[in-house]
């Protein structure tokens, strides 16, 4: 013979199964949604260039004249480089 708790607690546990479904079906759609999203990161390169092919190198001048928002070419004789600061 059931009691009246044990009708409540296979409620419990029915209720808790199907919530327990919901977030591991939930789970898998964001895991598919994330490989879609990712797939580019997962692919492997077809052909590797070097690393300077692709990002051209600068000289020093360069680099230091576009840190204060300079041109190194354009830099007049009489402003300061802040190069030794």
């Amino acid at each position: 013979m059931r009691t009246a708790s044990s009708g409540l607690a296979d409620k419990f546990r029915s209720m808790v199964a199907r919530v327990g479904a919901a977030l591991h079906a939930q789970r898998e759609i964001e895991a598919r949604r994330a490989l879609q999203r990712y797939r580019h990161l997962l692919e492997q390169p077809r052909e590797a260039l070097p690393l300077n092919e692709i990002i051209p190198v600068s000289n020093e001048k360069d680099i230091s004249g576009h840190a204060h928002g300079l041109d190194a070419h354009e830099r007049t004789a009489g402003q300061p480089t802040f190069e030794g600061a």
